[in-house]
């Protein structure tokens, strides 16, 4: 009796410590799993819409885009040039909306190799930001030395972004043909050209750099007609352009 009662108690007791065990281990799972579920208000980056509606989200939309072009990611390594297309998704669509309700109207930015996309569709809002020390790496390496370049672009059609516009109304004129954007890249530690706003109802967007001089940045900026800067602009390098079809 008294060994039955033994063995009664030691059996007792390791069911105990499985359950214990079990429970422990169960409770330390559900932990993890909590840890890795994305937290809305602890997202460093996000939008209420899928374009910035201010200009400090335009500044957090473009350091995105240069953070992107300036780190080490796989998608972008071994590339002559660096060029992405940023755009803002929504977040529903990386977390089940039953994890946290409160991702239905919230957006990140993601990105894309500019040479992975096939075509843009209408009335989406997108950033294209280019490593301008690669593209000069391959056009011109001596140029490297050089303290600043002056330069001026031609998108056709126009696709301005608005917000931009008000940010730096000096270097941009816009016309029904296209915009004309022109100035001086500083050679600091990480140059680029950035372009963005919605894409437009066209058949296709087209972008040209010329690299010009000071001078040809102020006569450009002077003339009143689009036909006249495409005539300027002629006799200059095209160090780097993008062309790409518009797709509902």
């Amino acid at each position: 009796m008294n060994i039955n009662r033994k063995y009664i108690i030691i059996f007792g007791t390791l069911i105990l410590l499985l359950v214990i065990i079990t429970g422990a281990i169960t409770y330390y799972k559900e932990k993890g799993v909590q840890t890795q579920t994305p937290d809305v208000k602890q997202s460093a980056l996000s939008f209420s819409r899928d374009y910035p509606i201010n200009f400090s989200e335009l500044s957090d939309f473009l350091v995105f885009c240069r953070n992107t072009v300036l780190s080490d990611v796989e998608e972008l390594k071994n590339k002559e040039i660096t060029e992405v297309v940023c755009i803002l998704d929504p977040l529903a669509s990386k977390v089940v909306l039953k994890e946290d309700p409160r991702s239905a109207n919230i957006y990140i930015p993601s990105f894309s190799s500019l040479d992975s996309i096939i075509s843009f569709k209408p009335g989406r809002y997108i950033g294209i930001l280019v490593d301008f020390k690669d593209v000069i790496r391959e056009y011109n390496p001596s140029l490297l030395q050089e303290e600043k370049w002056y330069l001026c672009s031609i998108s056709e059609p126009s696709w301005a972004d608005p917000f931009y516009l008000q940010m730096a109304p000096k270097l941009y004129l816009i016309f029904d043909e296209g915009d004309i954007l022109c100035g001086a890249i500083k050679a600091d530690k990480a140059p680029s050209i950035y372009f963005s706003g919605f894409i437009p109802q066209a058949e296709s967007l087209n972008i040209k750099q010329y690299l010009v001089d000071e001078q040809t940045v102020t006569d450009v900026m002077n003339k009143q007609s689009f036909s006249e800067i495409k005539e300027i602009l002629k006799d200059y390098p095209i160090i780097w352009q993008m062309e790409k079809p518009i797709i509902p």
